[in-house]
């Protein structure tokens, strides 16, 4: 019995520090479509604060994680949108939607 505590115990403090990680690593943001370009896999877009990465409102480019999701998106858009951390391109947009 109390070896089988031990390794609930261990394995829910190991699930534990991953889901802090990539609660770290992920953020959700609003804002505006100014421009599309599919083909490179960029988009850039007016937001709001994203107070989870202390970014004030700004206007900028973003990768998106998957170019396909941006066959949904429009110029002059209101979205949402999640950002994950990646090694190499920094912040990317892992989805897009309208805003509701």
């Amino acid at each position: 019995m109390k070896k089988t505590l031990s390794t609930f115990i261990a394995a829910f403090a190991l699930l534990t520090s991953v889901s802090a990680l990539h609660a770290a690593d992920v953020a959700s943001g609003k804002g505006m479509v100014n421009q599309v370009d599919a083909a490179g896999g960029i988009v850039n877009i007016s937001h709001e604060a994203i107070p989870a990465l202390k970014w004030p409102a700004m206007t900028m480019d973003f990768k998106v994680a998957d170019k396909k999701s941006l066959a949904r998106v429009k110029t002059g858009q209101a979205v949402s949108f999640g950002l994950s951390k990646d090694p190499k391109d920094g912040y990317v947009i892992s989805h897009i939607e309208s805003a509701k």
